[in-house]
């Protein structure tokens, strides 16, 4: 699969079969979208592209309203070449001018770098200024464009599957539904960085990670995780990961993501982790010394290891 930034000396791709949006997350009407798009692609001897919006365009319509994500570019970009069905993905800057271009204009922009077949798209897609480029005028002006409009969606306990739903449900801490719509475990990535060794002095040496401030966190509390160190395919050792302030030790400025290995015994300073969250074990209280803090640790790190190893790894990860 390659990856295209637009530009000028961008390689056409040419006749192409296309799904167009932001695909934050990657969730399971994605998917469908992709999958379609594979199809018709190959029925039609053309390329399966998906174009997508960096940065998101959220954060460019309402730039004072901070922007929280499942997946940034990087991570959606891994998350669709693990699919292995799109021949390309095309990332379009989005811009205070993008948003203001007619449904019209887009579609040049498209036709600058390939050839549009068929627009597979959800049933809510629009583009363009104010969305005026819903489905229907998209389809009335691909009768005159020479492509064709094709709409899917998936639906879960009768609930159109959206990113929206989504990050509300991960923000809630709801990790089980939330998994279920993402098709995989939400991720984070981190990088491990010097905390205050508290977790060292608990009997219970944690990881301190630094993360990407536009990722959406799970609701304060303690988790069942799974770690991917760097070189491995996919996260595999068995962790407990605390989100919060610390409350029993005065309290921190801001979210503080800490992750304790299982398995021990291995200096992660530097180190990139990816973080796959599997459960909930609860939420983040204050105990009234450290001595029944560390009680506590030892009851997650119990609960934990019974919810790991009940659960099956996350292969797609």
């Amino acid at each position: 699969m390659r990856v295209e930034y637009l530009q000028e000396t961008m390689a056409p791709v040419g006749p192409a079969v296309l799904t167009i949006g932001f695909f934050d997350g990657i969730h399971l009407g994605h998917r469908q979208l992709i999958a379609r798009t594979a199809a018709l692609a190959r029925e039609r001897s053309a390329q399966a592209v998906a174009v997508t919006f960096w940065p998101a365009p959220a954060s460019v319509i309402q730039p004072e309203t901070p922007i929280q994500l499942l997946a940034t570019l990087e991570e959606k970009v891994a998350l669709l070449a693990q699919l292995d069905e799109l021949d390309a993905v095309v990332v379009l800057p989005f811009s205070v001018e993008t948003s203001k271009q007619s449904p019209e204009a887009f579609l040049d922009v498209l036709a600058g770098f390939c050839r549009p077949l068929t627009l597979v798209e959800g049933t809510d897609f629009a583009v363009g200024h104010r969305r005026r480029g819903d489905i229907a005028y998209l389809t009335d002006l691909g009768k005159k464009r020479g492509y064709t409009v094709e709409t899917c969606e998936v639906q879960v306990d009768g609930q159109r599957v959206s990113s929206t739903w989504i990050r509300s449900l991960v923000q809630a801490g709801t990790l089980t539904t939330a998994t279920r719509l993402l098709g995989r475990e939400y991720t984070l990535l981190g990088e491990v960085v010097t905390g205050e060794q508290r977790g060292r002095e608990l009997g219970f040496p944690t990881a301190n990670l630094r993360y990407d401030a536009r990722k959406i966190l799970p609701a304060s509390g303690v988790y069942a995780v799974r770690v991917r160190l760097p070189g491995e395919s996919r996260p595999s050792h068995q962790a407990v990961c605390n989100i919060g302030v610390r409350p029993t030790f005065a309290g921190e400025k801001r979210l503080v993501v800490e992750v304790y290995l299982l398995d021990g015994g291995m200096d992660l300073y530097g180190l990139h982790l990816e973080v796959a969250f599997v459960a909930r074990l609860r939420e983040e209280r204050r105990f009234a010394g450290v001595d029944e803090l560390r009680a506590q640790i030892a009851v997650d790190v119990d609960h934990a290891r019974e919810v790991l190893s009940a659960s099956v790894p996350d292969r797609d990860g």
